[in-house]
């Protein structure tokens, strides 16, 4: 890609300097962790974004996500495991250096109602890998909370050094970062040229790689190659005492109800999700009014989990255009049929996470110190659910 390329009429500037260079396209938690992570490598990178870092629209959108290690689906073998505490080691790591609390120590608790294979086997890797974890009875997990229902659970398994990323605050402090240490951030809408480069205003981008970070918008740029559904999830923050602080309670997820959240965090609310997905949601033009019948299901929920919360208001709602790959296992590849042009993406609810840890391994792809993971390919994949939260 280095040089000029005069491909559809337009000329394309080729990288300067004696530092590799990429594009990255789209500055949401992905794009903003990857282009970090190659300025911090002294590469020349150039950011494009449509709207704003972590705007509304994007799956990056939101104020806070959880930021947890236990991860037990069947297929895994420990790689989410170790990628989640290397990101939640990475988030406190960036906070310190800017000076930005961007993760917050919570810890969450997952309530299992008989021994749930999927959080016995997430509770056996965090132990594997050191990972502070514990198995508390119903009774000792009433003692974390001002009030919880616990007749339906069997037990629960605790990850103390779980927490709550600052999400909208995280992506703005990587990019900042970013820019401040050599990188453009290029308010543009970028499409992809015939060979999946950067066209923006009539111009390709020149680089030596080009990674598209676009979220729920992958799926309609590379529909042979990005199996990348956006779809709506509902999410809801109701107001609650101040018992129920983030900082005083531990972030949940319900196994028994497939409903998770946390407490509130900087006044927004405590967030209360049920893990529905709904129909597709065109990330650009879709409206996003959250769903009365959602909403009630969610506060039945939350009275029945937490009954002291039975009537709290619902304060704010937001919709969110989560990317779903067909598996939930990420989109970190090569375009099939090209050298330089990557595809980054199918992060949803996961994607803070992992963040500073994907942003690792994209550099580590690019500079060639690594080699793809399968399981992150390109193309089809059969269906498979995880939890999301």
């Amino acid at each position: 890609m280095a040089g000029a390329d005069r491909r559809h009429g337009a000329v394309m500037a080729g990288p300067s300097g004696d530092h590799p260079s990429a594009v990255v396209v789209g500055a949401g938690v992905f794009g903003a962790c990857v282009a970090e992570a190659l300025v911090a490598r002294r590469w020349s990178v150039t950011l494009v974004e449509q709207v704003a870092p972590a705007h509304a629209r994007s799956a990056s959108g939101d104020v806070s996500r959880l930021s947890r290690c236990g991860h037990g689906d069947d297929f895994d073998d420990a790689f989410y495991t170790r990628s989640a505490r290397r990101a939640r080691d990475r988030w406190i790591e960036i906070g310190e250096e800017e000076g930005a609390e961007l993760f917050v120590a919570t810890g969450a608790v997952w309530f299992d109602a008989g021994e749930d294979a999927w959080v016995a086997r997430a509770q056996g890797l965090m132990a594997a890998h050191d990972i502070p974890v514990e198995r508390l009875s119903p009774a000792e997990a009433a003692g974390l909370f001002p009030s919880l229902h616990t007749d339906d659970l069997a037990g629960v398994v605790f990850e103390p050094e779980a927490g709550v990323v600052r999400a909208r605050d995280a992506v703005t402090t990587l990019v900042a970062r970013a820019v401040r240490d050599g990188a453009t951030l290029r308010p543009a809408t970028a499409r992809p040229t015939a060979t999946a480069a950067a066209e923006v205003d009539g111009a390709v981008l020149g680089a030596d790689h080009t990674v598209w970070a676009c979220g729920p918008w992958l799926g309609r740029l590379f529909p042979g190659h990005a199996r990348v559904r956006a779809a709506r999830q509902d999410l809801f923050y109701w107001g609650v005492p101040p018992a129920w602080r983030a900082d005083r309670i531990p972030a949940w997820v319900d196994i028994p109800t497939g409903g998770y959240g946390f407490g509130d965090l900087d006044g927004a609310g405590m967030k209360a999700v049920l893990e529905e997905i709904g129909e597709d949601l065109d990330p650009q033009d879709g409206a996003r009014i959250s769903s009365p019948r959602i909403e009630a299901a969610t506060r039945a929920f939350l009275a029945r989990r937490f009954p002291a919360l039975a009537g709290a208001p619902m304060i704010a709602s937001r919709v969110m255009a989560y990317e779903l790959t067909p598996d939930r296992h990420f989109l970190l590849a090569r375009l099939p049929e090209t050298d330089n042009s990557w595809l980054a993406g199918g992060g949803s609810g996961h994607g803070f996470k992992h963040g500073p840890a994907i942003g690792t391994y994209m550099a580590d792809l690019l500079d060639g110190s690594a080699e793809p993971e399968e399981r992150f390919a390109a193309g089809p994949r059969p269906e498979r659910i995880a939890p999301l939260g």
